[in-house]
């Protein structure tokens, strides 16, 4: 009853938050011979920055993966979209092997073929990628067009307007104490240097570059969770949150517990989590940062100015499950 109820509210007033139509731009692609359909009611800014979020998808087309790609597919053609973000745990069960591994034909490139899915996808490393061949994720990026991991973290910046997003994508898999005592994870994580990260991730942070209007940091493992982990999301908290609130992150996007939610804990942050993109837990809990759940499979679109962001989360029927504009530098509710 929670969650339908508050699912019920904010599809009702989706309409007050967003308000720019995206028919337009379906129209244009309509007219060059796009068949594959409408996401009703999906909105879009003008000259925005435009992207998707997926996480917890690598499951060779199953757990509605398939339905949830073609539903991307239609949002990135509605929103024109720029590019797709990956939250992690990308090929299941235990990553891939090698670049030549068959499972990226079966997880990825058979799956996700729809024209405007082949944009960029900028990735992180989920826990399930470690038990496999970590570097073969980010040495596949010399061989694919669109697979962009250059490092186990890595960051880039987008135009936005006159001014600019910085995207962090962080490796979160070396701040869960547990998965040191996994024979699975240890061997990888024992490349991985904490502590020199969370170096690299201040210093990224702290850029001085003046048209850098939006910090975005992109990781696996949530910082706050209604879902199935809503109890073992301390280590990574300890270790990042207090980094956000420093540097006034905007948004932190994460994967991990499967399904769809928004938190908003005290300070500047808002977190998604996008963990929904393959197979579903669907195990809600009360929490206070929790501003939505939701246990379909699906995704989130995010259309991003200077002043304000659009996010909306679409379920693996092209549902528009929840859909909020946030201003920039919105004054915490709690």
């Amino acid at each position: 009853m929670w969650t339908a109820f508050i699912v019920g509210v904010l599809i009702s007033a989706q309409t007050v938050f967003a308000q720019i139509p995206a028919n337009s731009i379906y129209a244009k692609q309509e007219r060059a011979g796009y068949t594959l359909g409408r996401i009703a009611n999906l909105r879009v800014f003008e000259n925005a920055l435009n992207f998707v979020v997926v996480g917890d998808w690598g499951r060779q087309g199953e757990y509605n993966q398939k339905a949830v790609a073609l539903q991307m597919a239609k949002t990135m053609a509605g929103m024109d979209g720029n590019f797709v973000i990956s939250t992690g745990d990308n090929v299941y069960p235990n990553g891939v092997a090698s670049v030549q591994d068959p499972l990226w034909w079966g997880s990825f490139e058979s799956v996700y073929t729809y024209a405007h899915l082949q944009r960029n996808w900028y990735p992180v490393l989920g826990n399930h990628d470690y038990g496999g061949n970590v570097d073969a994720q980010i040495e596949y990026s010399k061989i694919s067009r669109r697979w962009r991991m250059p490092a186990r973290y890595y960051s880039l910046k987008k135009r936005v307007g006159k001014s600019k997003a910085l995207f962090v994508f962080i490796d979160t898999n070396g701040f869960e104490p547990a998965y040191y005592k996994n024979e699975d994870l240890a061997p990888a994580l024992s490349q991985q240097d904490t502590t020199a990260q969370i170096r690299w991730l201040r210093e990224v942070l702290a850029d001085p570059d003046p048209s850098i209007r939006w910090k975005i940091v992109v990781g696996h493992h949530p910082l706050y969770s209604a879902g199935k982990r809503v109890a073992v999301t301390g280590p990574v908290r300890q270790a990042i949150k207090p980094i956000l609130d420093e540097f006034g992150v905007d948004i932190y996007l994460c994967g991990h517990d499967h399904d769809l939610q928004y938190n908003k804990p005290v300070g500047p942050t808002h977190h998604f989590l996008s963990g929904a993109g393959s197979e579903t837990d669907n195990n809600p809990h009360k929490t206070p940062e929790n501003v939505f759940y939701n246990g379909s499979n699906g995704f989130m679109a995010f259309s991003i100015t200077e002043n304000q962001f659009l996010v909306q989360i679409i379920d693996y029927l092209g549902q528009i499950l929840f859909s909020r504009v946030i201003p920039k530098n919105e004054v915490p509710k709690k």
